[in-house]
């Protein structure tokens, strides 16, 4: 009986010491890139989906500016809420748009609303969005069935969200019990590339990728 408690307790022990931390998150946009750190080491990367517009020829990837256009915020953020049984099991909700991005709406006469703001990390939804749905259908898609479609077909492969940054279900129950609220997110364009840097008269107009 007092190995077995040793052993149990000995389980336990590892189990909690295992458990994945991450104090730190670093998103590269044109390489579909998540990186979480802890204490300054990389302890996962994610493959990640962007927005569904992604998909179409002609749209440009930059910083998100207003409500609607599609795109992923690029700066220093912050998870604000854990979020759970919403559209989505689980996410995490991202302080969009911050200081700097209300200060570019100030300049350029645009209120806070119109700025946007609900961007999360989630996994898969519940139920596919309208956008998301109508694309699919149109390239052939069964009605009937696009959800299980999405899941085996489209989301691994496709980018697939509104502006968000979109994983796995797996990977956004790992993540969400890893992080706290506070975490430091960083949304870059390019891993090696950092548009912040970048005169606020060549800000203003997004550079198109691809």
């Amino acid at each position: 009986m007092k190995y077995l408690i040793l052993i149990l307790f000995s389980v336990v022990s590892f189990s909690s010491a295992a458990k994945l931390k991450v104090d730190k998150i670093k998103v590269y946009k044109q390489e579909r890139l998540m990186r979480a750190y802890y204490q300054d080491e990389l302890v996962r990367e994610y493959k990640i989906a962007l927005s569904i517009s992604h998909n179409i020829p002609g749209f440009r990837m930059g910083p998100k500016r207003l409500r609607g256009d599609m795109r992923t915020p690029e700066g220093s953020y912050k998870i604000i809420k854990k979020r759970q049984r919403t559209q989505y099991p689980l996410s995490l909700l991202i302080n969009y748009p911050n200081k700097k991005d209300i200060a570019w709406g100030k300049k350029n006469g645009k209120t806070k609303w119109e700025l946007g703001d609900m961007i999360l990390i989630h996994g898969f939804p519940y139920r596919p969005t309208k956008v998301v749905r109508d694309f699919v259908t149109k390239i052939g898609a069964d009605v009937e069935t696009v959800d299980e479609w999405l899941r085996a077909y489209f989301y691994p492969y496709f980018d697939w969200t509104s502006g968000c940054i979109g994983i796995t279900d797996e990977q956004m129950k790992e993540l969400f019990e890893a992080v706290e609220v506070g975490t430091e997110i960083e949304i870059k364009s390019f891993l090696y590339f950092d548009r912040s840097k970048l005169p606020d008269h060549l800000e203003a107009y997004p550079i198109r990728y691809y």
